[in-house]
This record gives structure tokens, sequence and C-alpha cells, in this order.
């Protein structure tokens, strides 16, 4: 009762239960005890944004419908690849996601939805859905829950006073030093009361001046949880660093390049596996062959998983060399320049220090997998499903164990003295049609068992040719054009 009663979460903490328990009764109570006016449906398109329907609470036999039986949309309007003339597709809102809008006027309740067919069945190619397939498919095969978090950045403009320049490196900078803490403190609290588990915040090293503008870098870390909870979590907070953003009149981007030469926004993500609630990454502080297996898969299908997690011709401006961003299909304990990073975190120790002399008692242990090479362009619920398939492709291959030692760097792969030790291993795609090639490539590993659909797979790989390759490699010309059409398209 103590987990609930802290929890953040109002719609949690008046129902005395946690939002995976919700019903349907469950958010009719709410909505009718507390004079709740609007519903709305919320849904993830094909573009990655967050869409809305509105609804007027009018009397509990409507809601009642409404949150049973959703509602029909124009799925040609949703998703490119739909025809007009078999369109008709059904938003049904998952409760779980419940949550109390913070920013409307009318006191209402938003709930994400997943996408069903005409008849009644899980549409295959809905985003929410693939992610679900590949859940299933890694839990059936291996008995173990994948579990996943973030680490979310994004820049804001802000007006600076000249009393306090702007630093060269803002990595954990604080006030007055940086002008928008307060935005993402407040933030962290609304993210936390709509159900996301934060785990903390703080400022980045992107700090620039542009056209009479200080530009600030900021990150906000998940805490742990199921992976389609993850990427529920991911969407919303995204839409309320941008309301926010719209509340204060501030220019705030999640692109993955907002000026040459400076720091880019990345979506980095952590992923572990448990059964029964353990973590099985290491084992007496070391790595264990399942770990390994699944950083060789992760890093064999890394050249087709870009094309999930970079997605727009901007993020190949992020993926250059000499931009500190991990470029090569390399893993290694620690190490912020390789693709596959095993962070080093320590066991929890069981007593207190006596004062800050006293030497620390503590056992080295690797708790997550993380992949570095993403940026937010990516569609969560695609890039998660990709990561578990890579994850599944790594611990079925035979060969996982001996490969995987090849592809480990302790070197530092942003160091140009290092060119040597960087051919060792494969190049990331440098632009959305070499992704889209290399993801035809190896399009088989997540065709499995049709998690996703082959057709669907085409479709990915035509729209990602479509893109001109030339604005991707950074020409002069085309490079401011490039960032401002993307600058808040994600």
């Amino acid at each position: 009762m103590a987990e609930i009663h802290f929890n953040p979460n109002s719609i949690e903490r008046y129902l005395q239960k946690k939002s995976s328990d919700f019903t349907c009764d469950d958010i009719v109570r709410y909505i009718e005890e507390k004079e709740i006016e609007l519903v709305n449906f919320r849904y993830v398109a094909e573009d990655g944004k967050l869409k809305t329907i509105n609804f007027v609470v009018t009397g509990h036999d409507e809601l009642l419908k409404l949150l049973t039986q959703g509602t029909r949309v124009d799925g040609s309007l949703v998703f490119s690849y739909i025809e007009p003339h078999e369109s008709d597709i059904f938003l049904i809102p998952r409760y779980k996601t419940a949550f109390q809008n913070p920013f409307s006027d009318i006191p209402a309740i938003d709930i994400l939805c997943s996408f069903h067919n005409a008849k009644g069945r899980p549409m295959e190619s809905a985003p929410e859905n693939i992610l679900r397939k590949a859940m299933g498919l890694f839990k059936s095969e291996w008995g173990c829950d994948l579990k996943a978090s973030w680490e979310l950045e994004y820049y804001v403009a802000t007006h600076r006073s000249k009393k306090y320049p702007t630093p060269k490196n803002g990595y954990h900078s604080g006030e007055p030093f940086t002008g928008s803490e307060r935005l993402r403190n407040e933030a962290l609290q609304i993210i936390a009361r709509c159900g996301g588990m934060i785990r903390m915040g703080h400022s980045e090293m992107g700090s620039f001046k542009k056209n009479k503008m200080s530009y600030e870098q900021h990150e906000i870390r998940f805490s742990s949880v199921d992976a389609d909870v993850a990427a529920d979590q991911l969407i919303i907070a995204k839409w309320i660093l941008r309301m926010l953003g719209k509340k204060y009149n501030l220019e705030l981007t999640f692109i993955p390049k907002i000026a040459l030469g400076e720091a880019g926004n990345g979506l980095h993500v952590h992923f572990h596996i448990e059964k029964d609630g353990v973590n099985l990454l290491s084992q007496e502080g070391k790595l264990n062959d399942v770990t390994r297996k699944m950083v060789y898969g992760l890093l064999k299908l890394a050249p087709s998983v870009t094309a999930f997690a970079n997605t727009v011709p901007v993020s190949y401006l992020r993926l250059r060399q000499g931009e500190e961003v991990p470029l090569h299909a390399c893993w290694g304990k620690g190490n912020r320049s390789a693709l596959v990073r095993i962070p080093m975190g320590w066991r929890q120790r069981t007593e207190e220090l006596e004062d800050e002399t006293t030497e620390i008692n503590y056992e080295a242990v690797f708790s997550s997998i993380e992949y570095r090479g993403g940026d937010a362009s990516a569609q969560p619920y695609l890039f998660l499903a990709a990561i578990i398939m890579a994850a599944h492709y790594g611990l079925k291959e035979e060969e996982s164990l001996e490969k995987a030692p090849l592809l480990h760097t302790t070197e530092n792969m942003f160091d140009d003295a290092n060119a040597e030790e960087r051919s060792r291993f494969e190049r990331l795609p440098t632009c959305c049609r070499d992704a889209a090639q290399r993801l035809d490539e190896q399009r088989v590993y997540f065709e499995d068992t049709n998690v996703f659909p082959d057709w669907y797979i085409t479709h990915v790989v035509k729209t990602l040719s479509e893109f001109n390759s030339e604005r991707e490699e950074g020409n002069d010309q085309y490079i401011e054009e490039l960032i401002n059409e993307y600058l808040h398209l994600m």
C-alpha cells in the first residue's frame, strides 16, 4: 500500500491499485467520481507522433460502450500502406495507459489505444502489435521477459542573460548556469504523474550559442520496465516535453543533429532479461554466456537495426566520423565509444559508511546492455522490436559465443589514432538508402515467425530508399535546409 501511496500517478493513488491492473470499471469509476468531462483516445501513427480523438462524457452507458468497443478510424490516413477501399480499422483503449491530462483546461483522461482490423483482431502491422509479437516470441523461446529503459536527449533554446556565459560543456550544469533546469524538473514531475517511471534528469554536454540564442541539451533517464510499457512511456514523455515547450514559448527539439560540430541528440536504449524477477545478465560479477550471445546478435544485425533506429536523413548528419557517436559494430565494458556498451555498476552495499574516508566494499555487476546508436526519429515500438529480434538471433546462433569476443574493443573508437582498430569492425550505414539496403539483406531475421510481416519490411525498405542520399551526406548547401526541415518533426 505504501508503494501506491507514494506513486505520483493520480489514478493509481485514487484507485489504490497499479496501472497494470486497471480494468474498464476502474476507468469508469474514476471518470464519474472525479467528474472528468473528456476522454481522449491517443494513438501513434506511422509518423511516430501522438494523435488525438476527443470524446465528451455524456453518460454511463455511452462511456462504457466507448471504453469497451473503441472507435473506428480511417486507416488510409494513419498508415500509408493501407488502401482506401479497405481502410476501416479500430482503436481499442489499453486501460493500463490511462492518465489525467496535465495540460487540458477541461478535466480529461487520456488513454493510449491499439489497432485492430475489421475482424476484431490485432492489426499485424501496427507498431505496438509488432512489439508485442516480438516480446511473445522471446518469452516463448527463452522463458524470459525483456525489460528496457531509455536515455532521451533534447535541446532547449533560450534567451540568456550575458551575466552567465554558456559553458562549452554543459554536462550536469545547474542554475544559474543553465536556463531550462526548471522546465526539465517540471517535465520529470508531469511524466511521473502520467505513469512514466523516471530515474533521473540532468543537463547534457551540448551547449552553444546561435543567432543570439543559447542552446542547452538535457537528458531524461527512465527506469527499466516491460518493453511495451517503455515504448508507451517514451511516446508520452516526448509529448509532455513538447507541450511544456509550447507552454513557455520555447524551442524544444529532439532533432538528431541541430548544428554541425555540436553534440547531437541520441536515444540510447538499455535492456536486460529477467526470469522470476532475477536479472540474468551477469553471474558472480562476470558477464555470462547469455549476455555475450545477445551482444553478438545485436552487433551482427546492427546495420539493419539502423533502419529502425535512425529513420530520417538528418539522422545521418549525426552518424559521421568526428561527431563522437559510435559508428562501428563493436562492444566494450563501460566503453562509451562502442556501439554496444555494458555499463558497470555496484552491487548494493548493506552497511552504511562511517564517514567519507571509509573504504567501500562492493562487487562490480553488469545490469544492462546499452545500444548507443539510436535517435528520437526511431518509432519506439519498432525500434524495441528490432532490438528484441537481434537479441533473439544472438541467443539461437550457434557461433555467437565464439564470435562475440572478436567484436570486443578496449580502445577509444572516437580517436583517429585508432583508425586501424576501427577498420576491424563493420561500419553502420551512412544514409537512409544504405540502411534500407542493409535491412533488405538481413530481413529474414526480423521476419522470423512473422513478427515483422515480409510485406511490411518491403514497405520500410521502400520508404527509406526514397530519401535523397545526397542531402544525408551533408553537402553544405543542404545542411541548414535539412536541419530546419526536421527541427520539429519528431
